[in-house]
């Protein structure tokens, strides 16, 4: 076997000087026409080569054949795309007009207050007379809403929301839940 291995180290620097025209001190000369041994051909690039050959067949399967379906899925993800833009513009626009409803009743209840002021109480009213003319206005609670969330929508105080429903503001509360917010 160390035979075999000093023959192939041989060999090996024999190619070198051929390549080189390289001589080595008391080495022999050889003629640059070296042919290569077939049957030395080294077994360690078979496997190599033919992983080569798979992954250039492969990506060839997949530019090639993959183009027809992506085109379809592409243009499937663009109208599902143009869909979400329209719901979010329509979602956009019904949070304005919330908004604009906040901003519609704050302005009533403060015109209401203005009259008050300006017409007074009557005097001669019972206390049940007036306070049936007070109208109550409640909120349902919606998914992932809070109490700071809706006392600012309407206006209000956190702890006034809370006082109003007698709750704390560590009590959790509910979708669907209804809470007194004015009145």
């Amino acid at each position: 076997m160390n035979q075999d291995r000093d023959e192939a180290a041989q060999e090996f620097m024999d190619e070198i000087v051929d390549d080189l025209g390289y001589t080595p001190k008391g080495g022999k000369t050889q003629s640059s026409g070296s042919t290569v041994d077939p049957g030395r051909f080294p077994k360690f690039l078979i496997p190599w080569a033919i992983g080569i050959f798979l992954l250039v067949l492969m990506i060839v399967f997949f530019v090639i054949g993959g183009n027809g379906n992506s085109t379809e899925e592409l243009a499937s993800i663009q109208a599902d795309v143009n869909k979400l833009e329209e719901r979010l513009a329509r979602l956009e626009g019904l949070e304005k007009l919330e908004d604009r409803i906040v901003h519609l009743e704050k302005e009533a209840n403060r015109l209401q207050q203005d009259i008050r002021k300006i017409i007074g109480r009557d005097a001669t009213a019972s206390p049940k007379t007036s306070s049936s003319a007070v109208t109550q206005r409640y909120h349902t609670v919606r998914s992932g809403e809070s109490l700071y969330t809706i006392a600012r929508k309407y206006g209000i105080s956190t702890d006034r929301l809370c006082k109003l429903n007698n709750i704390s503001p560590k009590q959790p509360i509910q979708p669907g839940q209804k809470l007194l917010v004015g009145g």
